[in-house]
């Protein structure tokens, strides 16, 4: 381990030579023409220009007033996506790429649910202990607390899922259908495959 005196020497021994403010000077300009550069080749190019421009993510988007209401201990992922109307529960999570849109009608996540990655959520309720698959679709549903919606799965409008029930992956629900307490729905159109127990 160094010690302070042994880190100052090679803080100083690792700096290039001259005053700090002439460098960096020097290194924004560097950048500038740098810039400039790029201008001038893209006038050059013309009409096969090729601009590349980075898309700048928005997590938290407010509509109408209404802002995302995120809960303690949350996690939001950077590329999930939270639109008007929602709210999670403490120590619920919105993965990488994930879609919880309130605009319309309210979202409501709760505690230590997750949506996972490139999963959506539109106008539903959402209970307590819920997991939704990584690519599903949830549409102005209800999902009691400790349910499982698999991977990729769809359940339509006006939909309920009951406690402790299961959807299978890539099941697909059709609108208005209920699911009651622990059964395990799967296929397409899902159907009653079997029941589940509260340690499932």
């Amino acid at each position: 381990m160094l010690t302070s005196v042994q880190r100052a020497n090679l803080a100083w021994a690792n700096r290039p030579p001259g005053p700090q403010a002439m460098w960096s000077a020097l290194g924004s300009s560097v950048r500038a023409v740098g810039q400039a550069m790029d201008k001038i080749g893209i006038a050059l190019e013309g009409q096969s220009a090729y601009i590349e421009k980075l898309p700048i993510p928005t997590t938290v988007v407010k509509v109408d007033g209404k802002a995302p209401d995120i809960g303690e201990a949350s996690f939001v992922a950077p590329s999930a996506n939270l639109i008007g109307n929602v709210q999670l529960g403490q120590g619920a999570s919105a993965w990488y790429g994930a879609l919880l849109k309130g605009d319309t009608k309210p979202v409501s996540l709760g505690k230590l649910s997750s949506v996972g990655e490139n999963a959506s959520v539109v106008g539903s309720t959402v209970g307590d202990n819920v997991t939704i698959g990584a690519g599903s679709i949830v549409s102005f549903s209800t999902l009691a607390d400790e349910c499982s919606v698999g991977l990729g799965c769809t359940v339509g409008k006006g939909s309920s899922i009951g406690k402790n029930a299961m959807l299978a992956a890539g099941a697909v629900l059709p609108a208005g259908t209920v699911v009651p307490a622990g059964q395990v729905w799967a296929g397409a159109p899902a159907k009653q495959g079997g029941t589940s127990t509260a340690t499932e």
